[in-house]
């Protein structure tokens, strides 16, 4: 009979997740973060922010890496943001690389509310990164989201944000 209780417990532990360990230890890893400042000196350091929304140039490899030697020379600290998922970029890159999705990435989201989702998150990354300089390398924020969801959308939008900033007195 114990075989039975053996069998059906090892049959019931296949279906059981195991407990995964991980060989990074957590206090070496937060270190490796490049945008985690410990250092008052470093978190005194101005940010800039480089944009490429929209259109990516060919050579952006090359642009990007003279940016950022740019930043670094006027002692700022860079941040790129990208409208496009390029993995070799963000892996090769020195400075930290934030992104913002296109409506291709969001092909479900609608209009009003893919504009309300990208002002969001750039609003977040300004604040996140309490960013002092902007060096924009294609479009706009502005110009960004008339490309993607159009310029009447993007009346709207500014209308609404008048709105909530006034409390509630309309100015469209």
């Amino acid at each position: 009979m114990s075989w039975i209780v053996d069998r059906a417990a090892w049959y019931f532990s296949l279906g059981r997740p195991r407990k995964i360990t991980s060989a990074i230890d957590s206090a070496d890893e937060e270190r490796s973060l490049n945008y985690i400042f410990h250092d008052p000196a470093l978190e005194a350091i101005p940010r800039s922010l480089i944009s490429v929304l929209g259109t990516m140039p060919d050579n952006l490899v090359d642009i990007l890496d003279t940016a950022v030697q740019a930043c670094r020379a006027n002692a700022e600290f860079p941040v790129v943001v990208l409208s496009e998922l390029r993995l070799d970029l963000i892996a090769a890159r020195s400075a930290p690389v934030e992104f913002i999705p296109t409506c291709l990435h969001l092909p479900s989201v609608p209009a009003e509310n893919y504009g309300r989702y990208v002002r969001q998150r750039w609003s977040l990354i300004m604040a996140k990164w309490d960013i002092s300089n902007e060096i924009v390398l294609s479009s706009s924020i502005d110009e960004f989201l008339a490309s993607q969801i159009g310029a009447d959308i993007i009346q709207q939008l500014t209308c609404e944000q008048s709105r909530h900033a006034k409390d509630g007195q309309r100015e469209c």
